[in-house]
């Protein structure tokens, strides 16, 4: 996935995205990956991690039974909806991250779910959406390395697909 994702200042952007950001990242899936805090800035440390997902689908998307795995862990509970073209987000601290800087109300983010098991690592990682019968829907990988930009390594900023439609592995996305 080297150079999937753009690097995002460490804020909650309130801009709807562009139509084009609305094209799913994979044929399995109308969800994407979204976002990855991955490496928060000092002091917050790991309670800012977090995984956004995003439902690029015309309709709402029940994920209840789905679950994010591999780096972390966290089943989705019974009546959990994805709506229409917005965000879910799965935090580390989900109190933490809401109070901190995700109460900006933007109308297509749902709230921060969780909180996951483990810790999603520093230098590179691999997350997987799977869904209630366990079939894998989404496999995104991350790394440090000096390809990836600087600013996402504990500098303050988080991981952005910016062109989901190219596929979630593809170098060009």
């Amino acid at each position: 996935m080297l150079g999937l994702l753009r690097a995002e200042q460490f804020e909650v952007s309130t801009d709807v995205p562009s139509a084009r950001q609305f094209g799913p990242s994979s044929r399995r899936t109308g969800l994407m990956v979204s976002e990855i805090m991955y490496h928060p800035p000092d002091p917050f440390g790991d309670e800012m991690e977090y995984v956004e997902l995003f439902n690029t689908e015309p309709v709402d998307h029940d994920i209840s039974g789905f679950r994010i795995c591999s780096e972390i862990d966290y089943r989705f509970p019974e009546g959990t909806t994805v709506p229409t073209l917005s965000y879910l987000v799965v935090g580390r601290n989900p109190a933490f991250l809401e109070a901190s800087y995700m109460t900006n109300g933007a109308p297509y983010r749902t709230g921060v779910l969780g909180p996951y098991t483990n810790r999603l690592s520093k230098t590179s990682g691999r997350l997987r959406l799977r869904n209630r019968w366990d079939a894998l829907l989404l496999e995104v990988e991350y790394s440090d390395s000096a390809s990836w930009l600087a600013a996402v390594d504990g500098a303050g900023s988080s991981l952005v697909l910016s062109s989901p439609d190219f596929g979630e592995n593809n170098a060009h996305a």
